[in-house]
């Protein structure tokens, strides 16, 4: 062919290029190409062809019968690359990717939880089961089982691991209790019998009775020597600690050296014990778990104490304010609302670096196996705490967005909190919400389909989505103060201050156990009926 009819045949071409774009842009950028036959003078072979054109995308529903430019596909699509017009037959599908089979390989790979059969029909609209098994067949894309249905992941088992977990939480959790019945009382001798028998085992620095006399110090608020009296004078807790006579009973300088020598690792082992009981009877318990942190102020006798820093192991701190003293941390199951591992820190360390230590004592003492994720609030957002409790705990960490981190992540923030108070209860997985959000405002932040971006908002949204679960860590730390004293701190010793600290855990859930033990299901969140 010389270079005048190959000339002659492009530029045939471009003028059949200029005329399909000239169509399009006059009738609302897409038509179909009978509409395309009949309102233009291109000749049907191109038509026909007009997929191979480097200039248009055909849609991948409809048998590919409508026709868009790139350019406008480009512009219009969503930040995962979709554009969806209406047309005389519904909904005409277009993607970047521009074939079905990129389209669901690209899916399968980029989206953060995944791809199933019924995701790709309703995204593509059209059925996309054969495409995606020939797919996984010819191992471009990973097929694997997850609770009875097939979901594609990425190829790279670290990648498709990753996704697997994240589908764990794509839909909102309940595991709101049923009503609590009226159970009646439970009884002090009662929970006193049930923390000796956990502690025999695990108390060795002092004797389970002793132990055993300070959890229920701690609903009482005594002094020792007010312990001693209580212990002299009541026949039921004398006999539930095996002291046959009054004259029995430790002196409160006993009781308080006991205090002194008790370890709060000990009590941990307790706490452990007493938790794993309850949580085995449990439905949805070791599903979510909640991590939060509370201030408690130090016991000083004077302001000048306070001032110079006297109080052994704490420290001025921001936490609702300014605070002199220290910073309690919890692990929450979500479900029981058990506080299943405590830890304390100095008024000033900050929550993300107090973060590590707790999941660790967490891991080393319970079976997470089922764990679908850990929430938290803003404060504990990082990327380090995020892959840390991946890699530690295999599951994801959903926090709030910290604003303070970026100004894009503010904006994003308030973005998805108006989304949730005006479409919530219409938003049943986290694609429901980034179809939601502007697409602008993404585009603008360079978050794209499978990006760090994307991942970190859809993570954002997920913490929304779950944020319900997170309430029940705030009514642990308020049975916390309000019931076991967690707040009124007497002591200055640092070794002291946590043996009070995890007394205060220790107390509330032996009060769980005792009700469950004792057939009490109404009473086993809250020792309000304890007497």
């Amino acid at each position: 062919m010389s270079n005048t009819e190959s000339d002659t045949d492009q530029n045939t071409v471009d003028s059949h290029k200029t005329a399909v774009r000239e169509y399009l842009r006059t009738h609302g950028e897409v038509a179909s190409k009978q509409e395309l036959r009949a309102g233009t003078d291109v000749p049907a072979w191109y038509i026909t062809q007009i997929a191979a054109q480097d200039a248009f995308y055909t849609s991948l529903n409809h048998n590919s019968e409508y026709v868009a430019s790139k350019h406008v596909v480009g512009h219009r699509s969503t930040h995962d690359g979709f554009w969806r017009p209406e047309v005389d037959d519904g909904q005409a599908v277009f993607h970047r990717k521009e074939t079905t089979k990129a389209t669901l390989k690209h899916l399968a790979f980029c989206r953060p939880s995944g791809l199933t059969a019924p995701e790709a029909n309703d995204l593509l609209g059209r059925r996309c089961y054969r495409p995606l098994q020939k797919l996984a067949d010819q191992g471009e894309v990973h097929a694997a089982d997850w609770e009875d249905t097939t979901v594609y992941a990425h190829s790279w088992p670290s990648r498709r691991d990753d996704q697997l977990t994240q589908r764990e939480t794509d839909q909102p959790t309940d595991v709101t209790p049923d009503d609590p019945a009226d159970d009646g009382y439970l009884y002090r001798d009662e929970l006193v019998a049930t923390f000796l028998s956990v502690a025999v085992s695990q108390i060795q620095s002092i004797t389970p009775e002793r132990a055993a006399a300070l959890v229920l110090r701690q609903f009482e608020g005594d002094s020792f020597d007010a312990l001693e009296r209580r212990l002299r004078r009541n026949h039921s807790f004398r006999e539930a600690l095996e002291y046959t006579e009054p004259e029995d009973v430790p002196d409160g300088t006993s009781l308080w050296r006991a205090f002194d020598e008790l370890q709060p690792e000990e009590l941990r082992d307790c706490l452990q014990s007493m938790c794993c009981e309850l949580l085995a009877d449990h439905d949805h318990a070791g599903e979510f778990v909640v991590i939060d942190g509370t201030h408690i102020a130090a016991w000083a006798n004077t302001r000048e104490e306070i001032e110079n820093g006297d109080v052994e192991g704490a420290s001025w701190g921001k936490h609702e304010g300014s605070f002199y003293g220290y910073k309690v941390y919890l692990v929450v199951d979500a479900a029981s609302e058990l506080p299943v591992a405590i830890t304390m820190e100095t008024g000033k360390r900050n929550d993300t670096a107090a973060f590590e230590p707790l999941i660790e004592d967490f891991d080393e003492r319970y079976d997470t196996d089922d764990l679908q994720a850990a929430l938290a609030d803003a404060g504990f957002d990082s990327q380090g705490n995020r892959e840390f409790c991946q890699d530690r705990l295999d599951c994801p960490l959903l926090t709030a967005i910290n604003p303070r981190r970026s100004s894009p992540l503010a904006t994003i923030k308030e973005e998805i909190k108006e989304l949730f108070e005006e479409h919530g209860e219409e938003i049943e997985s986290p694609y429901d919400a980034l179809e939601r959000l502007p697409q602008n405002l993404l585009s603008e932040y360079g978050v794209e389909a499978g990006s760090v971006e994307e991942t970190y908002i859809f993570q954002a949204i997920k913490e929304r989505m779950h944020r319900h679960l997170r309430a029940g860590v705030e009514r642990v730390f308020s049975r916390l103060k309000s019931f076991t004293g967690l707040d009124r701190v007497r002591a200055r010793k640092e070794n002291n201050v946590e043996t009070h600290v995890v007394l205060s855990a220790v107390a509330l859930v032996a009060a769980s156990l005792t009700a469950q033990r004792h057939d009490k299901p109404g009473l086993i969140r809250s020792p309000s009926r304890l007497i």
